[in-house]
This record gives C-alpha cells, sequence and structure tokens, in this order.
C-alpha cells in the first residue's frame, strides 16, 4: 500500500492510534518492574517461580504469535476449515500427553530445558546439537514474527517494511534486556488479553460471511472433504494424523524449547502438568477467533492470492470491518501477538547460547554476573539476526508453509530421539546422533526432490507433512540399527529408568485426569460437529 491509498489508511487510523504506543510503554514497564534482584537463572529461565495461572497463560500465549494469528488466519483464508487441524488434533493429543506422561519425566530428571535433558540422557554431544540446531529455528521463528508485523504494518497504515520491523524488534529487546525471561512471561500474559480483545470482534462482525462460507464447497468440511492417501491433493488423511497429529504436533508440544520452557516455570510438579491442559482450553477458544475470520477473508477480500499475500488476510479484513478506534486496537493486537513470538524467541536464544553452549562447552566456571552479561549479549546479537532472518519468508505463500518446513526438517528426528529415549533404555547416544542426522538428511532431500518437481504434491503443506512422516520413520529405525550395533554407547543401565516414562511415573490427580478427559472430549465434539 503506498500513495494516497497509505495517506487514507494512516488518516482512518489516526484516532485509535494512541493504542498502539500506550501498548509499547506498558511491555517496557513490565521488563522494568521485572529486572529487579535478577540473577542468570531469573534472567534466562526463572525455573520454579512462576505461579500456576502466569504459566499457563504464557504457555498458550508463547504459542499465539506470528504462526498463530496471521498464519493460520492465512490458512483459513488459502485451504478453508482445514486450518482447525492446527489447533484440534495437531494440538490437544499432545497437549494431554505432556500433562500425563513426558512432564513427570521432565520434573524427575531435574533438568531446566530441553537440551539439559537430552544431556543426561544421552550426553554432551546430544545437548551441543539439540543447543545448536534449537538455536537456529528460533532465529528462522523470530524472523517470521517480524516478517508479519511488517507485512501488518504494510495493510493497516502503509508503513513500509524495514522501519515496521525495526520498530518492532527495538520494543521488544529493550523488555528483554531488562526483564529477561520473567519479563517476557508476564508480559505475554498482557498481550493474550489484548490479542482477545483485539481480534475476537472481527469474527463477530463476519458472522454473515462466515455461515455462507461454511454453507457450500469442500473448503467447509474438515475430515469429509480429505481423500485417505493423496500426495497430489493439498490435503490428505494420512498426512494431516500421522505427519501433523503425530509427527509435528508432539514433537513441538512436548520438546519444543519455549513451550517446555513455560512449563519448567511452574513451581511445582503438579501445576507443571496443569499448564499444558489450562492452555488447551484456550487453544480450542482461539481456534474460533482466529480460524472464523480467515474463513470470511477468503470471501470478501479477492485480492488475497493475487495482489495481496495470504499472511495479509487478517489486516485486510480487520480494514474492512473495523472503526478507526478498532483499527488502533486491531493493530495492537496484532503487534501485541507477533512480538510476543519474538520475544519467546529471542530469550530462548539467548537461554540457549548462555546455558546450553557457552556454560557448559566454553566457559563452564565463570561468575553468575558473568553469564547475566553474556545473556543479554546474545539477545541484541539473536534481534539483529532476526530482522535479518525475515526476509526469508518473501519465499514463501504463508507462514505456516514456512514454519512447517523448519519442523519437518529438524523437529521430526528430534521427536524420534526423544521417543526412543523415553521408551526404550538400549536406545545410544550414537544410535540418536544417527537418528537425528539420518532424518533430517531424509527430509532435506524429500523437500529439495519436491522443488525441483522430481516427486510431486499437491501443496507445500502436504509435502511438508509427508517429509514428516518419512524423517521421523527414518530416524527411529536407524537409530534402532545403530544402538543395537554399538551398546556401549549408551547410558549406564542404572541410571536409564529415571529417563523413561513407565518407571514409576505418578498416575496424578483426579483434577489432572479429569482436566485431560474434558479437553480431549471437547476435541472430539469440534471435530464431529466441522466433519
Amino acid at each position: 500500500m503506498t500513495g494516497t491509498a497509505s495517506v487514507t489508511a494512516a488518516i482512518r487510523l489516526s484516532s485509535g492510534f494512541i493504542i498502539l504506543p500506550a501498548y509499547f510503554a506498558v511491555t517496557v514497564l513490565v521488563g522494568w518492574l521485572a529486572r529487579r534482584k535478577q540473577s542468570a537463572n531469573q534472567f534466562l529461565s526463572a525455573s520454579r517461580s512462576i505461579p500456576l495461572w502466569i504459566a499457563s497463560a504464557a504457555y498458550l500465549a508463547a504459542n499465539c504469535g506470528a504462526l498463530e494469528i496471521v498464519g493460520l488466519s492465512a490458512m483459513a483464508a488459502q485451504y478453508g476449515v482445514q486450518a482447525f487441524h492446527f489447533y484440534w488434533i495437531g494440538a490437544i493429543p499432545a497437549m494431554v500427553f505432556l500433562a500425563l506422561w513426558m512432564m513427570p519425566v521432565y520434573r524427575r530428571s531435574g533438568v531446566r530445558s530441553v537440551p539439559e535433558y537430552l544431556e543426561v540422557r544421552y550426553g554432551p554431544s546430544l545437548r551441543l546439537l539439540n543447543a545448536v540446531v534449537l538455536g537456529l529455528t528460533m532465529l528462522l521463528l523470530g524472523g517470521i514474527s517480524l516478517y508479519a508485523i511488517g507485512q501488518t504494518l504494510e495493510v493497516l497504515v502503509g508503513m513500509r517494511f524495514i522501519p515496521s520491523i525495526a520498530v518492532s524488534a527495538s520494543v521488544v529487546l529493550v523488555y528483554v534486556l531488562l526483564g529477561g525471561i520473567k519479563a517476557t512471561i508476564y508480559n505475554e500474559v498482557f498481550q493474550l488479553l489484548v490479542m482477545v480483545a483485539g481480534i475476537a470482534p472481527i469474527a463477530y462482525l463476519t458472522r454473515g460471511e462466515i455461515a455462507v462460507s461454511r454453507a457450500g464447497g469442500t473448503r467447509s468440511h474438515l475430515w469429509t472433504a480429505l481423500p485417505f492417501h493423496a500426495p497430489h491433493a493439498p490435503l490428505d488423511v494420512l498426512g494431516v494424523v500421522l505427519g501433523l497429529g503425530f509427527v509435528l504436533s508432539f514433537g513441538y508440544w512436548c520438546t519444543d524449547f519455549v513451550q517446555m520452557q513455560r512449563t519448567f516455570t511452574a513451581r511445582t510438579e503438579s501445576e507443571a502438568r496443569q499448564v499444558p491442559l489450562w492452555a488447551g482450553f484456550g487453544k480450542l477458544a482461539f481456534s474460533l477467533i482466529v480460524v472464523l475470520p480467515g474463513l470470511a477473508a477468503g470471501r470478501v477480500v479477492p485480492q488475497l492470492g493475487h495482489s495481496l499475500r495470504f499472511d495479509q488476510a487478517l489486516p485486510a479484513l480487520m480494514n474492512l470491518y473495523y472503526s478507526p478506534a478498532m483499527l488502533g486496537l486491531g493493530l495492537t493486537a496484532l503487534a501485541a501477538s507477533l512480538m510476543s513470538g519474538l520475544a519467546a524467541n529471542v530469550s530462548a536464544v539467548a537461554a540457549i547460547w548462555t546455558e546450553d553452549i557457552y556454560r557448559s562447552r566454553i566457559r563452564p566456571d565463570r561468575t553468575d554476573r558473568h553469564y547475566l552479561a553474556m545473556g543479554r549479549a546474545t539477545a541484541i546479537v539473536a534481534t539483529v539476526l532476526c530482522c535479518f532472518a525475515s526476509f526469508l519468508d518473501f519465499l514463501f505463500n504463508n507462514l505456516m508453509e514456512h514454519v512447517q518446513l523448519i519442523f519437518s526438517i529438524f523437529g521430526a528426528p528430534f521427536w524420534a530421539i526423544f521417543l526412543m529415549g523415553m521408551t526404550s533404555r538400549k536406545t545410544t547416544e550414537r544410535g540418536a546422533l544417527a537418528a537425528f542426522t539420518g532424518g533430517s538428511l531424509l527430509a532435506l532431500a524429500h523437500m529439495l526432490a519436491f522443488a525441483e518437481g522430481w516427486i510431486q504434491y499437491g501443496s507445500v503443506m502436504n509435502a511438508n507433512f509427508h517429509a514428516a512422516v518419512y524423517a521421523f520413520s527414518f530416524a527411529v529405525a536407524l537409530g534402532t540399527i545403530v544402538s543395537h550395533l554399538w551398546p556401549e554407547q549408551g547410558r549406564q543401565p542404572e541410571r536409564v529408568p529415571v529417563f523413561l516414562w513407565h518407571s514409576g511415573v505418578p498416575l496424578g490427580s483426579p483434577l489432572l485426569w479429569t482436566l485431560s478427559a474434558l479437553l480431549l472430549g471437547s476435541c472430539a465434539a469440534l471435530n464431529w460437529l466441522w466433519r
């Protein structure tokens, strides 16, 4: 948007634009309040120090960034109600599995991060490998957040891409440097409230278009419109259930550094197990206020996929339906979601580099003050690198295609390593290294073959789902074979049971099982209603 159109949009927004600077000011204030008496652990991890409701809200908000608000509304505009899969089958079963089985193992092993778990289960090589890959992934995801806010400000106010990401990155960096992970978590809770206030009204205002969209066409059917196995289709049941529902979903919700970082902040094991369950109910609610407007945008914004990218669906819809004041609130809500994702990733990179690489491998004997300074310096470097990474997203039709590509290459093999490590005492360090290397190389080769046209898929998304299945399966097979050939590389037999979920995992309270049953039941009901 340029010229006269930019001026018109800016004038229309001016009466509500004061909301955005006010929001920026509050986030910086939160960072300032969280900065008192900080240690390196408080700045980087804040382990076992956050109340349950804060940890649950932060767990939900950390996922409701660019990936959620912009990416899935774009998915709905492009693919229809199939976007619900990313919320329901692509989230809820994995969140219940984390609460019931994986979280007790994490807490019992006494670790403060996902890479640390891999070290105590396998060895230092796995911790270093996981830390490096996670750091790269977090930088790419941070770039996605910055790209999304650049697209949003371009549509709503005509602000150019580079100034947009510069302003957003600067605000995030200030409050991260001031308060670290605590400031990030408390800001995530505030940002979650802002997101709901700014985005929920668009679902109500477009309800007529949503009803028309549901009335006809395969885009309105969640399951009946999908073929069972058809790589040439945009999506198929096999890819959605196995690729998204098992490999990518479980790999993300059970091993993602940012998500697990929030659960580790809960004060007790009981509270840590409840975090993903309470967040799961919020996830179901978010599915409606994000996907439904995306369906409407597919009808009322004909420029999508042509002069407008699908990632611009939600801001374009707000431009049509919101008053000037509401448009200011909507812009602030989008900024909150995108900055939430960026802050989470910047904080994660700082923690990964400082704790899992610098302290454990390079300088293990420095003072707490030294590690605190290193964490802050890393946050600055990470923010700059995220700005450069944001330009990569111009290569994709929508954000979700980029995100799922990242997780199919790196996330699927790591999920195989975690699953083997928690189910079998025979899996060795060398086997785990072979599993990750082989799975990632297979996923890369598969995507290269797809890009060159040697194999055909109906969409980039379907290719990502199938790549995840193949990478996971190959990683499990290769890791199992190598572990049997070199058994001496494994951990000592008497130490391994503490890392297995079938060795004394507590059943949990009746509240835990009641929440799990209600969450799964609600998810099943929604799948049936939209079948």
